[in-house]
């Protein structure tokens, strides 16, 4: 609408009497004043400024308005005055704030007032968006190159995001929040850059470790001195930790324990140590090794004829005969007792090469002798005595019938060491 009012008053007109009515009229001034939509027309007798014009006029302007020509301009006839209403917008673009005032009506309106590039721009809220539903807040987001390396070797990626993590997440396969680069995830992304990656993960790794079960010794006055028997089996425990691995690009750089639990206790091996007093050598052996040694005389002449025979046939009949056999095991100490067969190379065998280097007639002197080192009283204890009064002066093969009455009865904790060494127990 239209309006042409004339201003009358001191503060905004200048009546000028020079010669009539006419020659006033003459030296006015019209002006056209656009206000936010509505015209009005106005003649003045003066020259004031825009600004008091428009105030002469009631228009209040604010300070975001656009005013055309400026408020200090002084108005000249047939001068367009425009007052437009003006928006504060802030715009984001990549992160980076303006300070809009527009006067347009919508998001692209504002946009339209900035640089950025258009194609492949992520913009919020919508371009068709009123600024007043937008709350005076858009946001832009362009399309930018990227090159990423890491594990997986090098690329290049056309994204549109506002960080490094962001673009990490939208183009790379297998990416969690762990995962680091070569500058903070937050950082802006600046077109055509290029970052290092690393893909952090943790993982959870669960360990069994042995827990070695302790020896026991206990006195038990059942068994004879010198001798020992594993009356517990000693059997280890487990324990089972939880760590926490650090992995970087595929490889551990760092582990960390966070739980440990005993999953089996171990049990004790419990050693009886014998303490009863050994016994008396068995009498029978005695007499049959006094009756061998009193006798000397009398089985001389068997072996003198044994001698003066050339025959064949009575060196046969002789080694066959049960008296030529004391007669040898008389002077050794062993009685000729036989034992039963025992094959080579076994169990017995790698014991004795442990317990004396395999020397079957060793007697250190220590209180132990023959390959398996029995002492006197376990030797006699467990039958020795009917092979020989100690165990070095008997076979190998009467030794290994006494070791294993000892292992019947003792175990094989009766040479700890050396079956331990060898894994027999």
């Amino acid at each position: 609408m239209k309006k042409t009012p004339w201003i009358v008053g001191a503060a905004t007109v200048c009546v000028v009497a020079v010669g009539g009515g006419g020659t006033a009229f003459a030296m006015s001034n019209e002006a056209q004043i656009t206000a936010y939509g509505e015209e009005t027309a106005v003649r003045i007798f003066s020259q004031p400024t825009v600004g008091d014009l428009l105030a002469a006029q009631g228009i209040e302007v604010k300070d975001t308005d656009l005013v055309t020509p400026g408020l200090e301009e002084l108005v000249t006839d047939g001068m367009d005055i425009q007052v437009v209403q003006r928006t504060p917008v802030t715009v984001s673009i990549d992160g980076e704030e303006q300070e809009l005032l527009t006067t347009g009506d919508t998001v692209a309106d504002a946009l339209a007032e900035t640089e950025y590039k258009a194609e492949g721009a992520a913009i919020s809220p919508a371009p068709e968006t009123s600024l007043e539903d937008a709350g005076g807040e858009v946001s832009v987001v362009t399309r930018k190159t990227v090159t990423f390396v890491g594990q997986y070797g090098q690329d290049t990626f056309e994204v549109t995001a506002l960080t490094v993590g962001e673009a990490m997440k939208k183009v790379l396969g297998d990416v969690e929040d762990t995962d680091t680069s070569d500058v903070p995830l937050d950082t802006v992304l600046e077109d055509g850059a290029t970052h290092e990656i690393h893909r952090v993960r943790e993982k959870e790794r669960k360990e069994t470790e042995e827990i070695p079960f302790e020896t026991k010794t206990v006195e038990d006055d059942s068994l004879v001195e010198g001798t020992t028997k594993t009356t517990t089996e000693g059997k280890a425990g487990s324990t089972e930790k939880v760590y926490t691995d650090t992995v970087v690009d595929g490889e551990v750089t760092e582990s960390e324990l966070v739980s440990e639990k005993v999953v089996a206790e171990p049990v004790t091996e419990v050693v009886a140590k014998g303490t009863k007093p050994a016994p008396e050598p068995e009498p029978e052996a005695e007499v049959e090794v006094e009756e061998e040694q009193a006798a000397p005389a009398a089985q001389e002449a068997p072996k003198t004829e044994k001698r003066e025979s050339d025959t064949k046939s009575n060196r046969s009949s002789e080694r066959e005969s049960t008296e030529s056999t004391e007669e040898k095991s008389s002077e050794s100490g062993n009685t000729g007792a036989s034992a039963p067969a025992a094959a080579s190379g076994g169990v017995w065998d790698r014991l004795a090469q442990c317990e004396s280097g395999g020397n079957w007639s060793i007697n250190t002197g220590n209180g132990f002798s023959g390959g398996l080192q029995f002492t006197k009283s376990t030797w006699l204890a467990f039958g020795g005595g009917k092979y020989a009064p100690v165990a070095h002066q008997a076979t190998r093969e009467q030794q290994i019938d006494i070791a294993k009455k000892v292992q019947a009865g003792q175990g094989w904790g009766a040479w700890p060491a050396c079956t331990s060494k060898l894994g027999i127990r």
